[in-house]
């Protein structure tokens, strides 16, 4: 659980009434295991949800977390190599502090600004005796903003989870959808079957749509932020598919098949109208060639190629950096 789903999680608990203490990372210095915005919640009970790193590190965070929701007093630290063993270097400024109902009304209205299709900031001066997040929307929508500190004032933009569109619910699609949702994608299926095009055989997909591949404009718009996934029950099915996808410029288009069904593919997309770019940007074979066999195990290779599109701009921001950025929102 990361982003977003974080947000809504803490937001959940403060509804019910219950307690629930947040660890942030603020800021970095050098290789660091997490980077900012990094977040980790321990509610109530004591479970805990999302990590900032792991480690000797989060285990310390996970006691002032305790200690936070025993006595509401927030804390701030700064982890360096020479304090705790942080085995890739680097250091690492935490806040810790327990949420309130006048935090509820924020996250309230970024979470609803981002069902929206909006973007808006939430910032928390950490300065204060007792730090409270506030929102302001965003005057231009992106998701290109980075957390940050601005003095003592930690920023995050909150937008929508990004989407994964899966066109054909069979065996691997069914596995591909929880893979994707287990790394904070919100996850929409798309098949023809009205037998397969239920809700209930895909538990953690956001949306189950029955509608026509051959028009499938008729039942989703896809924009240039969505992943588009497109293993449908037949070649002319794909075909159809693919080549409506692609006059929507996708974030990542992938196809399932092999390089001769490409080979095919190509051509019908070229007479559709497709421009080589385009065609040259679709991925099929789709995912990475690891001796992948059964459905679980294409999930896999399919998730791993789309994890790397998502942080393709982040290599020099260190290893687990997280980034959303969107062309447009």
């Amino acid at each position: 659980m990361e982003g977003i789903s974080l947000l809504r999680a803490a937001a959940g608990e403060l509804e019910a009434g219950r307690k629930v203490v947040e660890c942030v990372v603020l800021a970095t210095r050098g290789s660091a295991a997490r980077h900012a915005g990094a977040r980790m919640l321990t509610l109530e009970d004591g479970t805990l949800l999302g990590t900032v790193g792991g480690g000797t590190p989060e285990l310390r965070c996970q006691e002032m977390s305790r200690e936070c929701l025993l006595d509401g007093r927030p804390r701030r630290v700064t982890m360096e190599r020479g304090i705790v063993d942080i085995a890739c270097g680097g250091a690492q400024d935490l806040g810790v502090r327990a949420l309130s109902q006048a935090d509820l009304v924020a996250l309230t209205a970024a979470l609803d600004a981002a069902d929206a299709g909006r973007t808006g900031r939430l910032l928390v001066d950490w300065s204060a005796p007792e730090p409270v997040a506030t929102y302001e929307p965003d005057d231009v929508p992106t998701h290109a903003g980075e957390p940050h500190l601005e003095g003592d004032v930690f920023v995050e933009t909150v937008a929508a989870a990004e989407r994964a569109v899966i066109f054909g619910g069979g065996h691997v699609g069914r596995a591909l959808v929880p893979a994707l949702a287990a790394i904070d994608f919100e996850v929409t299926v798309f098949d023809d079957r009205p037998d397969v095009a239920k809700p209930e055989n895909f538990p953690a997909a956001s949306r189950v749509i029955l509608g026509d591949f051959a028009n499938i404009d008729e039942g989703i718009e896809l924009t240039p932020c969505d992943y588009v996934i497109v293993m449908t029950h037949g070649h002319v099915a794909d075909e159809q598919v693919v080549a409506q996808a692609v006059r929507h410029n996708p974030c990542y288009l992938g196809c399932m098949g092999s390089r001769n069904k490409r080979r095919v593919l190509e051509k019908v997309v070229a007479d559709a109208g497709a421009t080589p770019e385009q065609i040259a940007a679709v991925d099929l074979p789709i995912g990475y060639s690891i001796g992948a066999v059964t459905p679980a195990e294409i999930a896999v290779s399919i998730a791993a190629k789309v994890i790397e599109v998502r942080h393709a701009g982040d290599a020099d921001k260190g290893p687990s950096h997280v980034s959303h950025a969107c062309p447009s929102m």
